[in-house]
């Protein structure tokens, strides 16, 4: 999955990196704290959190005119109907348009995690583990980019975590990124960073032994699943190396890029992002939102595709994604390829919105319940992260003219 810096899967098809910083969105008399993202207000022990700063955004495409529904797709997710809710009280409501980030969705807003700077801590701690200052063979400005990428990721497609989550999650994508990059690059020796191939894994397989460790005390049994997937997916990208590279139909092409990808991995860390300990959902539980799952994963992997594309250009990557695909299959441009991705993304999410809504319907005939609604909810929170992610991260930016905030 080169998430960070080389080819294509899972995050690595995120390739993101910094987010610097954006002017506008803190004021400079305003008095911070060091240690938390809260700043206390004035007379009020009530804290304020601040959004993690960003330098870039960008559409990789033209935008689309399309005519506005009758009515407002994924109602729940409108920032009004987010700050008085208990199930979103580790994240802040962002209005991308309002941070001058291109937003052409119906998707009305998305979150991010307050503990943006305890994540990065996190995460920092656990690179300098396994390199250490004085023994460090990948260089502080690799380091700095896997930082920046994995951070990103995790506070805006798991913003419903709580603060020992999501500092779980930060570091365990510390492990999928540097795997996925080590993959990438044919690195296949280096087990410092490798997800094993198999549950036994060796003493040297550092990184994995420390995440796997974190997961089964933070939560066994839900735990023990997330690692078969984890297993699972490094799994994957390794044999996907080798996979094809011409297909038949762009439907032909998704089934292979959601593996190669990690999407099943990605929507298993939002359900154990939301999931308490000890308690897990059953086959009845998942089959409900089965639908919905799928159709996110498809979102998931269509975005990072569209805007990783000039990324892959200007730096001669000619791997699998879907916008070449298009072009080969339609013998159109580039510029056409993206608008017929972009229409398929606004697809998508029509068919998500339906498929919420009906969830909600079915819900009153008990046949669906809060917890498995909780779910489908978390999945669409995630898409609009990825999407913000996406829009945001400079490894995609850099190779778009205007994309630097000013």
């Amino acid at each position: 999955m080169s998430m960070v810096c080389m080819s294509r899967t899972f995050l690595r098809h995120s390739r993101v990196q910094r987010l610097g910083f954006l002017p506008q969105i803190l004021s400079i008399n305003t008095p911070q704290c060091r240690k938390f993202t809260q700043t206390p207000r004035v007379c009020d022990s009530t804290p304020i959190y601040h959004p993690r700063p960003i330098s870039y955004a960008f559409d990789p495409a033209t935008p689309v005119t399309q005519s506005s529904p009758t009515s407002p797709a994924f109602s729940f997710l409108h920032p009004s109907n987010l700050t008085q809710d208990a199930e979103y009280e580790h994240a802040i409501p962002l209005n991308p348009q309002n941070l001058k980030v291109p937003w052409p969705t119906s998707l009305p807003c998305t979150l991010q995690s307050k503990y943006w700077r305890e994540a990065e801590a996190a995460t920092k701690d656990l690179l300098q583990t396994l390199f250490p200052p004085n023994n460090n063979p990948k260089g502080e400005k690799y380091l700095t980019a896997v930082t920046e990428a994995v951070v990103s990721y995790t506070i805006h497609l798991f913003p419903l975590c709580d603060l020992a989550r999501i500092k779980l999650f930060s570091r365990t994508l510390v492990l999928a990124f540097l795997h996925d990059d080590a993959v990438d690059a044919g690195n296949l020796n280096d087990d410092v960073v490798l997800i094993p191939a198999e549950k036994n894994s060796k003493p040297s397989h550092k990184a994995f032994n420390i995440i796997s460790e974190e997961i089964l005390t933070a939560d066994p049994g839900n735990g023990a699943i997330l690692i078969e997937d984890i297993l699972s997916w490094g799994s994957t990208s390794r044999n996907h190396q080798q996979g094809p590279t011409r297909f038949s139909s762009l439907d032909e092409y998704i089934a292979h890029g959601l593996e190669d990808f990690g999407a099943t991995l990605t929507l298993r860390c939002v359900e154990f992002s939301i999931t308490t300990p000890h308690a897990s959902s059953s086959p009845t539980d998942l089959r409900s939102v089965s639908y919905l799952k799928s159709l996110c994963a498809k979102h998931l992997l269509l975005t990072n595709d569209l805007y990783s594309y000039a990324k892959e250009v200007a730096s001669g990557d000619t791997g699998l994604n879907a916008v070449r695909v298009v072009q080969d299959l339609m013998g159109c441009s580039d510029s056409s390829a993206k608008m017929v991705v972009r229409l398929m993304l606004r697809d998508v999410e029509r068919q998500m919105d339906e498929e919420y809504t009906r969830l909600i319907t079915t819900s009153s005939t008990n046949s669906v319940n809060g917890a498995q609604l909780k779910h489908a909810r978390a999945m669409i929170i995630a898409v609009a992260g990825n999407m913000f992610f996406s829009a945001t991260c400079d490894r995609y930016a850099r190779a778009v003219e205007g994309s630097r905030l000013v």
